[in-house]
């Protein structure tokens, strides 16, 4: 059984790289250390290479086991959990809204760490990522995909939530989910995921930033 396991979350007090890690220990209820680690105790600890092979966070400790990279991170918990789709078809879906959303959010990191922009530049600059034709395309193309499964009422895989829901739901939100009233559906998702009975306490109570 999974929740037989220690699992140790390290990352800062922000949502960022980690909080999808966290959505899907919340999701199914089993049991983690949120190990916060200060940007003011970072620089200390990263070369503990023991801890942190590559240096960088976030990390999951399995029983003591060290495990780097977020994305790699997602999907072992999301197979473990029984939240990955419940075939290759099911994964192929997840994976293409994975991939499109990193897409995008890289497009607007590239922006967030642009310490050439001052704040009114970088506001200007998101606001064009999230109206040009190129996130256009991305979103219409994610609402195609959700629309495939129960006409888009539903979830992008099956029945319930998974890696997809939750990819989508933290990156939007990160963004500002305001830019989804063009994608009704999609907005329609995004509270299904915010009120489902197994995310909506911790939602509710959550005070960590989506960024520094």
């Amino acid at each position: 059984m999974e929740n037989m396991h220690k699992y140790v979350l390290n990352y800062f007090n922000i949502q960022g790289k980690a909080e999808v890690a966290r959505l899907l220990f919340r999701c199914k209820g089993v049991e983690f250390e949120d190990n916060l680690i200060s940007y003011q105790d970072w620089p200390s600890l990263r070369n503990n290479h023991a801890r942190f092979p590559l240096g960088e966070l976030p990390t999951l400790e399995i029983d003591g086991h060290v495990v780097c990279q977020s994305g790699v991170i997602n999907v072992y918990l999301a197979e473990l959990f029984g939240l990955n789709g419940a075939n290759a078809s099911e994964r192929l879906v997840i994976n293409q809204v994975c991939e499109t959303l990193n897409d995008f959010w890289n497009d607007y990191a590239r922006v967030y760490r642009n310490n050439t922009l001052d704040s009114e530049q970088k506001k200007q600059a998101y606001a064009e990522i999230l109206t040009n034709e190129a996130t256009k395309l991305k979103f219409f193309f994610i609402e195609s995909l959700l629309i495939r499964n129960n006409e888009g009422h539903g979830y992008f895989v099956g029945d319930s939530i998974t890696l997809g829901d939750l990819v989508f739901f933290h990156i939007t939100g990160v963004v500002n989910e305001s830019f989804l009233n063009d994608y009704p559906l999609l907005t329609e998702l995004n509270n299904r995921v915010r009120h489902s009975a197994e995310l909506k306490p911790y939602l509710d109570s959550r005070t960590h930033p989506p960024l520094p």
